[in-house]
């Protein structure tokens, strides 16, 4: 899924960093926790009723809320709510605190995010680009980044075909420290990023076609393939797979 942020909750959101690290880790770690699952886990998830219907709250701390709304597609947080004090600067007066009330996120804001999910409903079930690892040992896809090829057009085409911007290196390298450095040390993404199975994506504009780019290695598992045709909504009697030795276990960039 994707992770969005209005405008003033990211502003909250970078400012506890500056001022709390450890404020702004529990934080990290209720993000992450919504992105793996929006409707259970840490925080106490509640959904809101009445007026703010669809909107859910998790608890950052017994005084500080974090408010969101989501999709099959994306998250949107809509609000980080710290404690005033928190919040203050140094010198002068305490910084705006974004709250979620009607005096700090008004009703046309409301109903603009509200829209902006009621458009990308039911869209989940579209064709994906993207790119993803394979874990040989529990025979199931992890790392996956994807996006709806109708969000792209032919001007982000390149030699006729469609896929997502994300490297598997950059993806590697931000879960690798997240990993070490915010968890246990151990995981899927502790390693050299080429030494596991990977692929990525494609779409065929000319040909109306989707190519599954792996190496040798889905050879010895073909029990992949139809993870991934599942996993990016890929229509099996238009999709290929294509051999490139990049993608083989061990090759990289370098």
């Amino acid at each position: 899924m994707n992770l969005e942020f209005l405008p003033k909750a990211l502003d909250v959101y970078k400012r506890v960093k500056e001022r709390d690290t450890g404020c702004a880790d529990r934080i990290k770690a209720l993000l992450k926790d919504i992105l793996e699952h929006p409707e259970s886990g840490i925080g106490a998830p509640m959904q809101l009723q009445g007026k703010y219907a669809g909107v859910w709250v998790r608890k950052i701390s017994f005084e500080d809320s974090l408010y969101y709304v989501f999709d099959t597609e994306t998250i949107v947080i809509l609000s980080i709510f710290m404690r005033p004090d928190r919040m203050r600067d140094t010198e002068g007066p305490a910084s705006d605190v974004d709250g979620l009330n009607v005096e700090s996120f008004s009703e046309d804001e409301y109903a603009s995010v509200m829209a902006l999910m009621a458009a990308n409903r039911g869209k989940d079930s579209e064709p994906k680009v993207g790119i993803f690892w394979y874990n040989r040992a529990r025979n199931e896809l992890f790392g996956v980044v994807s996006h709806r090829v109708s969000d792209y057009s032919r001007a982000n085409a390149s030699d006729g075909r469609i896929t997502c911007s994300e490297m598997h290196e950059d993806i590697w390298k931000r879960e690798f420290r997240r990993q070490k450095y915010h968890g246990d040390g151990n995981g899927p993404y502790i390693g050299a990023y080429q030494d596991k199975p990977r692929g990525r994506i494609f779409y065929n504009i000319e040909e109306d076609r989707y190519e599954v780019a792996v190496g040798k290695w889905i050879e010895d598992f073909p029990t992949a393939y139809p993870l991934i045709l599942e996993e990016f909504n890929l229509p099996k009697e238009r999709t290929s797979i294509k051999y490139a030795i990049h993608w083989d276990i061990g090759m990289s960039w370098r």
